[in-house]
């Protein structure tokens, strides 16, 4: 890997730290220096065929660490249930481990699996698994984990004025409004995030 990948790779890889998801390409070019686009896809491009990143087609954020990539120096959290990344679902444990990058640890550090669509557009997909530090409150604009009336989800925490909204990352999808009759808290603010890639053998599985 040339010291230009590796600048690549250590930004997103960053990024997705601080942010939870992945970074544009926009943002690659601002933080790594480069004057084009073009030169963040061809780093990408590189880096793919190395088999330290994964991208989907015509995606705005849909840069992804590879296992390999992630899981050097893994450390292993409780995985403790399923979160709706669309219409709050019943909370439920689902008491089990799983092996992450040791930037997602933490005191209290958990795991949840994801299920929905709601956060599509900032590269949480349906199936990926979010780390989260338990806390009670959450700065404005911080992806948490919120119980509503018994249900948990994943969403954008925002406060205007006096009222609380949850708003997905997906156009197509409409913000909740936290009303003062309703039973809510948060859990946790999401540290990071990360997908689990089967690869294709050709065989099939029945």
């Amino acid at each position: 890997m040339t010291p230009k990948q590796k600048k690549v790779l250590d930004f997103i890889t960053g990024y997705r730290i601080r942010k939870g998801f992945a970074p544009s390409q926009q943002e690659i070019a601002a933080g790594c220096g480069f004057q084009s686009l073009g030169t963040v896809q061809h780093y990408l491009k590189l880096l793919e065929r190395e088999g330290h990143v994964a991208r989907r087609w015509n995606g705005k954020r849909s840069i992804e660490l590879l296992p390999s990539e992630m899981s050097t120096s893994g450390i292993e959290l409780p995985l403790v249930g399923i979160v709706a990344a669309g219409k709050p679902v019943e909370a439920f444990q689902l008491p089990d481990v799983i092996e992450v990058p040791s930037s997602m640890g933490g005191p209290g550090n958990v795991v949840y699996e994801v299920r929905g669509e709601s956060m599509v557009e900032m590269g949480i997909m349906e199936g990926d698994y979010v780390a989260v530090h338990p806390q009670l409150t959450a700065e404005n604009g911080q992806t948490v984990i919120a119980e509503l009336n018994g249900s948990i989800t994943i969403k954008k925490f925002v406060r205007k004025e006096s009222r609380i909204e949850l708003h997905p990352a997906n156009s197509a999808m409409s913000p909740i409004v936290v009303q003062e009759t309703d039973d809510f808290h948060i859990r946790g603010v999401i540290v990071g995030s990360m997908r689990l890639y089967r690869r294709w053998t050709g065989k099939s599985s029945t």
